[in-house]
């Protein structure tokens, strides 16, 4: 579930705006998600990179810390070069946040 507090703290309390970025990441998330095992198919690490890097910051601010915690690891793998498990990580992470998906948002 997600935990607001730090957005909530670094919005300075403002609902409205911590309303807007849940907004963002609910239309956001999904399709780079999505995108993560082309990417990896693609071989395209730098993208890859930088997606796990938007996503591990979006799942940090939003206290699922769970999720951003295994996106850290594949950016840091990738990274390095350590790519031989990628795709396996990615479809790990993919089934963890689909549960997350449906328990937090059901109507989406």
């Amino acid at each position: 579930m997600m935990d607001l507090s730090l957005l909530k703290s670094l919005m300075s309390g403002d609902e409205k705006l911590v309303g807007h970025f849940v907004s963002i990441f609910k239309i956001q998330v999904p399709s780079q998600v999505k995108a993560l095992p082309g990417l990896c198919a693609n071989e395209d690490w730098e993208e890859l990179s930088i997606t796990f890097h938007s996503l591990k910051s979006q799942f940090s601010y939003v206290g699922v810390n769970d999720l951003a915690e295994q996106l850290r690891e594949m950016e840091e793998r990738v990274d390095n070069g350590e790519t031989g498990s990628i795709a396996f990580l990615i479809s790990d992470f993919t089934h963890s946040f689909h549960q997350f998906w449906q328990m937090q948002f059901p109507d989406n």
